[in-house]
């Protein structure tokens, strides 16, 4: 099934989209490139997902001295929101944009809260974009933003049985937080509900 008029708009307007649902039935988020600490316990998750119509890009990409995504998102000294999370998914569900900032964490999760913030108003801005300049309006009604760290804590501390809670953070201050191995597979779905 390809993607909708709406998503097909998204998806050409970035130049970092990773995984896309007509192509793809997981997404790969991974920590690469030259800044990764070699100490970094958290490098890959991959989270599956066949149904449904969705992609994803990753912010991390474009940025750079050059600022692929936008010159403001260079990593020049001068601007301070020069960080990314590791990975966007955008799902259409029911004409209602989903959108999920994953962030892969190493240890005691910290620092995600700027590159929330700042992968949030790339985005806010992108579609604020579409909507401005497209022929056509991006019909939408409703857009709900979550907000998941995943991370390597000390797995040996977590419960057998873990408790319930539903990834619905809707602020990059306070985002859920869920404890993972290295090279976890999880389902897109689980973040959805």
């Amino acid at each position: 099934m390809a993607l909708s008029n709406i998503l097909e708009d998204l998806y050409n307007s970035l130049s970092c989209c990773t995984h896309r649902s007509d192509q793809d039935t997981h997404i790969l988020i991974k920590e690469e490139g030259p800044g990764v600490d070699p100490k970094t316990r958290l490098r890959k998750v991959i989270l599956k997902e066949n149904r449904g119509e969705w992609f994803s890009f990753n912010p991390d990409k474009g940025r750079g001295k050059s600022g692929l995504m936008s010159p403001l998102l260079s990593t020049e000294k001068r601007h301070g929101h020069h960080c990314a999370c590791d990975c966007v998914v955008m799902v259409l569900d029911n004409n209602t944009l989903k959108i999920l900032y994953f962030d892969l964490k190493s240890g005691n999760p910290s620092g995600y809260t700027p590159q929330f913030k700042s992968t949030r108003q790339f985005v806010r801005y992108s579609l604020g974009l579409l909507n401005d300049f497209q022929d056509h309006q991006i019909k939408i009604d409703k857009i709900e933003e979550r907000f998941i760290v995943l991370y390597s804590g000390n797995l040996n501390k977590t419960p057998t049985v873990p408790k319930k809670t539903r990834p619905q953070s809707s602020k990059p201050n306070t985002p859920y937080k869920r404890s993972i191995q290295d090279q976890a597979t999880l389902y897109l779905k689980e973040f959805l509900t």
